[in-house]
Order: structure tokens, then sequence, then C-alpha cells
């Protein structure tokens, strides 16, 4: 009496595990909308483009910063800046703008393709300048950061990253 108990427990225990899942995705009422997918997309996008203002702030405060040397065994030491670089970050913040105006901060996508691929083109001749130029770690997060997000919004476009 008592096993046939236990063995009708267990098999109530396992339906309920076995049908949670169908009972879950039931719920899922508006799984057939064709602007869902659009939607999470333009919010990829605005979250990109956000982001990438804040990475090319970052950015361009860590080469403003230079590289300390020493000389003379640390009597003296001067602080390098490639102006340069700095020209190049500040000409990539000012093209994410412009991307961040143009697309009204990723609700209107289609008139921003054309700053779409000025930012891409950019991104991706300041990676390459800095890349070769930097032997820091601090702007090669930056770099990478930067990289992740130039990659979504080339998709969102339907563009590619020249690398």
């Amino acid at each position: 009496m008592r096993n046939k108990f236990l063995i009708g427990i267990l098999l109530a225990a396992a339906l309920v595990v076995i049908s949670a899942p169908v009972i879950v995705s039931a719920q899922d009422y508006d799984r057939y909308d064709p602007y869902r997918y659009d939607r999470s997309s333009r919010q990829d996008v605005r979250d990109a483009i956000n982001r990438l203002d804040r990475e090319s702030t970052r950015l361009q405060a860590d080469v403003n910063a230079g590289r300390q040397r020493s000389v003379l065994g640390g009597i003296l030491s001067f602080r390098t800046v490639d102006t340069d670089a700095v020209d190049q970050v500040r000409d990539f913040r000012f093209a994410v703008r412009n991307l961040r105006n143009a697309a009204r901060g990723g609700f209107d996508l289609d008139r921003s393709i054309d700053e779409a691929r000025v930012v891409l083109d950019r991104g991706v001749q300041l990676d390459r300048y800095l890349r070769l130029r930097t032997g820091r770690s601090d702007v090669d997060a930056d770099l990478a950061d930067i990289r992740s997000d130039l990659h979504v919004i080339a998709d969102a476009y339907g563009l590619s990253v020249p690398y």
C-alpha cells in the first residue's frame, strides 16, 4: 500500500516537471509578433550607440593621459601624448554623436545609414591606428569594447565591418 502511494506521488511529480515548460511557453502571447525582433534590435542599437559614446569618452581620456617615461634613473620624467591619436578619437566621438542625433537615439535607423557608415569607417581606422601605436592595456580594453559595439551597429544596418 505504501509503495503504491509513493509511486503515485512520484508519477504526479514527474508529470508536473515534464508539463511545466509547456505551460510556461503557452504564456508567451506575442511570440508570433513580427515586430518583436525589430523592437529588440532597435533597443540593442540604442544601447550600442550610447555605449560607443561612453567608451569613446573613456578612450579619449586614456589617450590624453599619454605615456610616462623616466630618464636618468627616474630623476626626470616626461609625458608624451600622441596628438594624432587624440584627433582621431575626437573625430570618432563626433561621428558617434552625429549618428546618435541622426538616428534620434536609435529610433530612426532608416535616416542614419550614412552616419553609421562614417562611424564604422572611423572606428576601424581608429582601431588600426591605436592598435599599432599603443601597447597599453587600458586602450586595448577600450578598443575591444568599441569593436563589439561596432559589430552590433553594422548588423543592425546591414553593413559589414571591414576588418
